[in-house]
Order: structure tokens, then sequence, then C-alpha cells
């Protein structure tokens, strides 16, 4: 069983469209043009603006994932991201006060690192269209140096140490089971 439902509006649309004036082609692709055209001048022009306001970070807008070293800040901000910026004034200050940050966190970590006697092969920080931060690291553990100095060194030498005393209050407990038996066989 078929059924065919129709409505009114759907047949004034089709006419609609068929009796309207058509817009000059080349027109509106002027329009198109320079609606464009000023879109990317203003997300440049702040671009360079943020650049100006946080010297000390490498914005990569570019796509893909570059990682900061423990002297420069590279922060990956979706080109989604940056265009919401520049059109949001309330949306840029929230990623702006983000981005004051950037710089003593990175050095916080990485001094974080050297204390713990971590190597850190990289740093990335990432902010997706809808600003939201993801920040990750990786690195390796260093040899100890030996010198007794770093906190790597001082920390081993407490889980030596308490390893022995539990080594030797396990010895000292099985030495009393033992005797207990002794005794009451």
């Amino acid at each position: 069983m078929s059924m065919e439902i129709t409505n009114n509006y759907s047949n004034y649309a089709a006419n609609y469209v068929d009796n309207a004036k058509k817009p000059d082609s080349k027109s509106a692709a002027e329009v198109k043009t320079n609606t464009s055209t000023n879109s990317k001048d203003k997300v440049q022009a702040y671009y360079e603006q943020l650049c100006k306001k946080f010297p000390q970070i490498n914005f990569n807008t570019n796509g893909g994932v570059l990682s900061s070293n423990s002297s420069r800040v590279t922060v990956n901000l979706s080109y989604d991201c940056l265009k919401k910026m520049a059109n949001d004034p309330e949306f840029a200050k929230e990623i702006e006060w983000n981005l004051s940050g950037e710089v003593a966190a990175n050095s916080m970590v990485y001094g974080w690192a050297q204390r713990d006697g971590v190597v850190l092969g990289g740093r990335t920080i990432t902010y997706d269209a809808n600003g939201n931060r993801q920040s990750s690291c990786g690195g390796m553990r260093t040899a100890n140096t030996g010198n007794g100095n770093n906190n790597t060194d001082k920390i081993q030498k407490k889980y030596k140490e308490e390893e022995e005393r539990l080594l030797k209050a396990r010895k000292k407990r099985e030495e009393k089971e033992k005797f207990a038996e002794k005794v009451w066989c």
C-alpha cells in the first residue's frame, strides 16, 4: 500500500524559486571573496597581535603537533580556535588567560623533571577548535649520577633501606615461627 502526501507549501516554494530574480553571479562571487578576505585579514591581524602579546610562545596554527622544549614554548592552536578568538572577544579573553600561564607551566614541568632525574623528550600543548586544552609530555629517567645530591638517589636509597628492613623483619618472623614449631613439637 502506498501513500502520497503533498502540501501547498512545497508548490509555493518551488514557484518562488523559479520566479525569483537571480543575482548576478559576478557580484555574488565578489561579495563572497571580500567576506572571505576580510575574515582572513581579521584572523591574520589577531594572530599577529597574539604573537606580540606572547612573544615567548611559538604558535603553530598549521595543523599537526609541534613539541616544546625547556627554552621555547610551542602552542598548537587550532586554526578554528584562532578564528573563533578573532571574532569572539570573550572567548579570546578566556584562551589568552590560559596562554598567560603556559611559559610558567613549561618551566615548572621541566624543573620538576630535572629535579627527579628525568629527561623530557618534549612537551606538547594543544588547543582544539572549542578552546579545550591538552598537554602531555614524555621522558625517561636518567642513570644515577652516584653523587647523592639528586632526589633520585635519595629516593632509591630510601626504597632500598625499606626493602632491607622488611627482609630482616621477615627473616626474624620466620625464625620465631621455626622456634615455635620446635617447642610445640
